[in-house]
């Protein structure tokens, strides 16, 4: 699910990575509109998630209307969502 303008939530990660494989699951499961970011393939997208990790490119790393969360659990991001009206309660 991608739609560069419209969207409050961004996935920074790689389609290898286990973690942010179950992140876009559950964005698509809840039905979550998301834009994706593969940091492999954009440099300046790899620096931005290193950047907020102090160094580390952490995936998934997600901006959700400029809040970051690393690499979150279910529980977390559902929270997440759910206080800025992206997923029903």
């Amino acid at each position: 699910m991608t739609s560069e303008n419209s969207n409050k939530v961004v996935v920074y990660g790689s389609d290898w990575c286990p973690f942010t494989v179950r992140v876009l699951k559950w964005l698509d499961a809840w039905k979550v509109e998301y834009q994706w970011i593969d940091v492999d393939a954009d440099a300046a997208a790899e620096k931005q998630i290193a950047d907020w990790n102090d160094g580390r490119a952490i995936r998934p790393t997600l901006d959700i209307s400029g809040e970051i969360l690393v690499n979150p659990d279910q529980g977390i991001l559902k929270t997440e969502l759910e206080s800025r009206g992206l997923l029903s309660a």
